[in-house]
């Protein structure tokens, strides 16, 4: 019998033994995979490096978890009574928990904004806690959440989301650019393949044999040994040190991101159009292959967008920084409230004006990408209505519009107008009188927001060119008093192309460190449209005017012609080419051709009709000093003009918001004073007598401090017997008698009376509204 005894009390302790050693063990692995991934993302996405709380909770709801599934009799009483106290505590503190939630959301969503372009809604804080105690209720709640999760997917073995888990980090990495630490990557990767070496070995036997423990520990070992050989062989040949500056993975990177998109967006090479990156570009090639297959309700010859450069950097042309273009969020999301859009601005300048040579006639174009690249939607400057679903704001900024889903987007259709771009000096004109003259405000002061930021996103030009350009075109004038005019840019940037440059398509890359514009136009002077449409968008920037560059497809003249209304017009890949265009003051961005090559292949604006009026940002260079000055039609200057509407405007607004915050902070203010009034009376009047006494001996503590060489001896002695009895609510098991209570309610009101004689009625106001005393 005592044998017996001892046997089952030997094996009760084995399998005490084991099954904590199971929940050591489980907590463990959850507590390196999603305990150590979500510090490691939480970092990465909020810059908020005090994750403690956040781990301390995964790991004891683990703990917990794992132990009450143990527990045959009481676990399920346990784990019900554990969801109630959550659940409980969730509603107690609810407000804090989402000004936690919204405090790192509005945090990630700044760090995806500025860092991926990827733009997402933030949400307000009620502001009535403290932040950190709103962060350490998120950060504990989302804990228990992410140990909840992480302990179901250990007890159902779902191995796919353990897997899945390996390319999260990455993912955040190469989003937001930033290296995780070191230390908990380790333990992430380390407790990723540990847990799926316990998934699988628990799942092929019998977990508390001695085989499968055994399995499990040498396979856990062998993880542990093989990424710790695999960190020690990359440090020693690439030292962490170098690593970021290394020139090689720089190159690496911008290779493996080329392949990526290559994949992505492109069904076939079939023409050598760089997508900005100018170093990479040879000798023009391009197959007859259709590009695109445009079907238009009215024909027309226009050119269509694609990629758009603004930054220029000496070896490529990029989009505006996403850092950059998420600081003008606001920007774009007052002018898109107002319907301004830079892609649609020609359009909209068409319809202020009258005047019936210009286009008028908005219909639908359909356009099917059949080879060119998917990962922009080909877009001419007229369009009237931009695709469905591409309104809002992106991290291009209206430069063009890039496809949305994973392959890019190969069907669109929108709306458009007729052929703008070949009268654009015209309408330009006209646009220039009809906003001089006031006649529609909301677009001036949209277009005037608009016109400041591409000033100063789409002027920025390298000193080295600048002296370049000082030697080669001769003084480009001050640009901090104005640009030159359109006419005179375009006619000596044309001639000093025409004159010194040499177009080929038989082009050499050029691989070498030094800048690809200066290149071209001091040592090869030889190069076709993606070479000339570089050095004469920086050279638009040198005389002051802002401009890009562009790559793109053309419907030529000759494309539409005998086409009917309704025809699909095949463009092929020869038809891909690269211009240059230019920000006309009020009116947009329109192309100019500097290919000379080109030159005839699109019908061009009247270059002397319009342009050499000036506009609002025009100033002269020295050369056209001496000239007399053109005729003006317009007797006001738009600028002065402009500025004395601002200042109107700006009076207006601050008018307006001085009254608006008068009147919330009356409303507020009122608000809290009610608010406060209500909760002392509802203590006040409570059934319990001692919790309305403590209440109201509390108030007068209050009243006391704000007046004590004020109140009479009378009131004095008053206020002692209240504290008394306030004394004995708080302290006492003894009954509060309802004599004690009037007492103290008569008390009160003596105080308030004298207070309100002895205090000023600025005094009285301050303790009515602010401090919420009477």
């Amino acid at each position: 019998m005592e044998i017996r005894i001892t046997e089952s009390r030997r094996q009760s302790k084995t399998k005490y033994r084991k099954q904590l050693s199971d929940i050591l063990l489980e907590t463990a692995l959850i507590g390196c995979t999603v305990g150590a991934g979500g510090w490691l993302i939480f970092e990465m996405l909020t810059e908020y490096g005090q994750m403690m709380p956040f781990l301390g909770s995964v790991l004891l709801m683990t703990l917990l978890c794992s132990l009450t599934e143990r527990m045959e009799k009481y676990g399920i009483y346990i784990r019900g009574g554990m969801a109630v106290a959550v659940t409980g505590g969730f509603f107690l503190l609810y407000r804090q928990i989402l000004d936690g939630f919204a405090l790192y959301w509005n945090t990630m969503t700044d760090t995806l904004g500025s860092r991926a372009g990827i733009y997402l809604t933030r949400f307000d804080t009620t502001a009535i806690i403290a932040e950190e105690a709103a962060r350490l209720s998120f950060l504990i709640y989302l804990g228990m959440a992410v140990a909840v999760i992480g302990f179901i997917i250990l007890r159902f073995h779902i191995c796919i989301l353990v897997f899945a888990e390996i390319f999260a980090v990455p993912i955040v990495t190469v989003l937001t650019g930033k290296e995780p630490e070191s230390v908990a990557g380790i333990i992430f990767y380390i407790g990723i393949f540990l847990e799926l070496n316990y998934l699988l070995v628990r799942s092929g036997r019998k977990w508390h044999s001695e085989q499968s423990s055994r399995a499990f520990w040498f396979g856990g070992v062998l993880t542990c040994l093989t990424i710790l050989a695999a960190g020690v062989f990359l440090e020693q040949i690439m030292p962490a040190a170098d690593y970021a500056s290394s020139e090689l993975v720089t190159e690496a990177k911008q290779e493996a991101l080329s392949a990526i998109n290559s994949l992505r967006y492109r069904k076939g090479k079939i023409n050598s159009l760089p997508d900005g990156q100018l170093k990479k570009c040879g000798a023009w090639t391009a197959s007859d292959d259709t590009a695109l297959k445009v079907t238009m309700e009215d024909p027309q010859s226009l050119y269509l967008r694609g990629f758009t450069g603004s930054v220029y950097d000496g070896s490529s042309w990029k989009s505006i920084d996403t850092e950059d273009a998420y600081k003008q969020k606001n920007l774009f999301y007052w002018l898109h409230q107002d319907g301004f859009y830079g892609e649609t601005q020609l359009n909209q300048a068409r319809n202020l004006v009258e005047d019936d040579t210009l286009s008028n006639k908005v219909s639908d174009i359909k356009i099917e990408n059949t080879k060119a690249d998917s990962q922009y939607l080909y877009t001419p400057y007229e369009t009237a209505d931009l695709p469905a679903g591409y309104e809002g704001e992106t991290p291009l900024t209206d430069s063009t519009l890039k496809a949305k889903g994973f392959f890019g987007q190969r069907n669109y259709s929108f709306q458009t107008n007729g052929n703008l771009v070949k009268d654009f000096t015209v309408l330009g004109a006209r646009i220039y009188q009809t906003l001089a003259q006031g006649d529609d405000t909301a677009y001036r002061e949209d277009e005037s927001y608009y016109n400041t930021f591409v000033y100063s996103q789409d002027t920025e030009l390298p000193t080295s060119l600048e002296t370049l350009f000082r030697k080669e075109l001769g003084d480009g004038g001050n640009r901090e008093q104005g640009h030159t005019d359109y006419y005179t840019a375009i006619s000596r940037i044309r001639a000093y192309l025409e004159k010194n440059m040499t177009y080929s398509t038989a082009t050499d890359v050029y691989t070498e460190k030094g800048d690809f514009t200066e290149n071209f136009l001091s040592e090869s002077k030889i190069g076709h449209s993606v070479h000339y449409a570089t050095a004469a968008s920086l050279m638009f920037r040198y005389y002051g005017i802002p401009s890009r560059y562009v790559e793109g497809y053309l419907i030529t003249p000759e494309d539409i012609k005998d086409k009917k209304a309704g025809d699909t017009v095949e463009i092929s890949g020869k038809n891909g080419h690269a211009w240059t265009e230019i920000y006309i003051d009020g009116l947009g961005w329109v192309p100019v051709e500097m290919t000379p090559e080109y030159y005839e292949v699109m019908k061009e604006a009247d270059l002397t009709a319009g342009l050499e009026a000036k506009g609002a940002k025009a100033a002269a260079i020295p050369e056209a000093e001496a000239e007399p000055p053109a005729e003006e039609n317009i007797q006001t200057h738009w600028n002065l003009r402009l500025a004395l509407f601002g200042i109107e405007k700006l009076l207006i607004l601050l008018l307006a918001l001085f009254d608006t915050f008068c009147l919330v902070f009356i409303v507020t203010v009122c608000g809290f004073r009610i608010y406060a009034n209500y909760r002392r009376k509802k203590l006040f009047a409570g059934t319990d007598d001692r919790l309305a006494v403590r209440a109201m001996a509390g108030y007068a503590r209050v009243l006391y401090a704000h007046g004590a060489d004020l109140y009479s001896e009378r009131v004095r002695d008053q206020y002692r017997e209240v504290s008394r009895i306030g004394q004995r609510a708080a302290f006492s098991p003894h009954a509060v008698s309802e004599e004690e209570r009037k007492n103290t309610a008569a008390c009160i009101r003596c105080m308030k009376e004298e207070l309100r004689k002895a205090k000023s009625w600025y005094e009285n106001w301050i303790m009515k509204y602010i401090e919420r005393l009477y």
